[in-house]
């Protein structure tokens, strides 16, 4: 069992910390958000019955995997847990927490990397939507994220190319082809996530697991450009650098944030040097004109090939 070190306690408390209002996390979740297994889950009650502020750290956002109150809640027993969980708009069936629809959710990418081995750039996102609002099984698959659209703006003049005629979907087959010729990789800085709420947003995102880009990069021997679509997937590609460069396995070069929107910085892992860009998000929710996001994504492409054979 996790022993409860002032560390581990730290590390739960700011776990806590997150869950935001009208939400719930289960004690394996809390742990697993620490950086601990979910195995820590009896160590995380040990440590909230040390808790002495609830404002700061508030322990009564945190139930059994059952959605069950803690039996010594120490902030006045389980009644009152649950009065204010209901009060805070938790939905409960019966006396227990409705976790499908109150609780937070713990995710693995659902997705392999795409690494052609002819990959010259590397896209990097935050983390994919949740299937439910999926067009394609793909990279950028949400029908309201403007990816693919800028892409055939770009490369098309047409921002409707990569999409099923009245089908509401993109085309994964044509996608995928154009990718492999093209040479463009995909994954997300994220391999494990913590979904605040049941929403697509970044700003609701806990990253539990970064992704293992370095690795990735290895097998990609031509690939010179990393690019980071948005400001999540920017911040967390600078958290993985700057543990790269701890072990001596990447360099910031003086880098010490994300390069401006549209530019660019160079950096170094394992050994190559790697421009990075960082680009707007293509979310629509980023306060951008179509056009607009097209023209900085189209200063990757200095020297764009024929248009690609159908």
């Amino acid at each position: 069992m996790e022993r409860v070190t002032d560390t581990f306690k730290e590390a739960v408390f700011r776990a806590v910390a997150l869950i935001p209002r009208g939400r719930v996390a289960s004690y394996g979740q809390v742990a697993q958000m620490a950086g601990y297994s979910e195995g820590a889950a009896r160590a995380v009650g040990n440590a909230l019955h040390t808790n002495t502020d609830s404002e700061k750290t508030p322990c009564h956002r945190v139930v059994t995997s059952s959605g069950q109150m803690g039996s010594n809640y120490g902030f006045g027993g389980p009644e009152l847990q649950r009065s204010i969980l209901k009060a805070e708009g938790v939905r409960f069936i019966g006396d227990r927490v409705d976790m499908a629809q109150s609780g937070i959710a713990i995710e693995d990418h659902p997705l392999l990397p795409f690494l052609p081995p002819n990959a010259r750039i590397f896209f990097l996102g935050s983390f994919p939507p949740p299937v439910s609002r999926w067009s394609m099984n793909f990279f950028y698959p949400n029908w309201i994220n403007d990816f693919w659209r800028i892409q055939g703006l770009i490369h098309f003049d047409d921002p409707h190319h990569f999409e099923l005629p009245q089908a509401k979907q993109f085309d994964r087959q044509l996608i995928t082809r154009f990718c492999s010729e093209q040479g463009f990789a995909f994954y997300d800085t994220a391999s494990r996530v913590c979904r605040l709420k049941g929403n697509a947003m970044d700003e609701f995102l806990f990253v539990i697991r970064y992704a293992p880009i370095a690795e990735m990069l290895s097998s990609l021997p031509d690939c010179k450009t990393i690019v980071t679509t948005g400001g999540k997937a920017s911040d967390s590609l600078l958290t993985i650098l700057k543990r790269l460069e701890t072990d001596g396995t990447a360099s910031l070069m003086d880098t010490t944030a994300p390069p401006p929107h549209g530019s660019s910085t160079h950096i170094i892992i394992g050994g190559r040097e790697i421009e990075w860009w960082r680009m707007p998000s293509t979310s629509r929710a980023y306060p951008m004109p179509l056009p607009i996001k097209a023209d900085s994504y189209r200063q990757l492409f200095p020297q764009l090939l024929s248009p690609f054979p159908l």
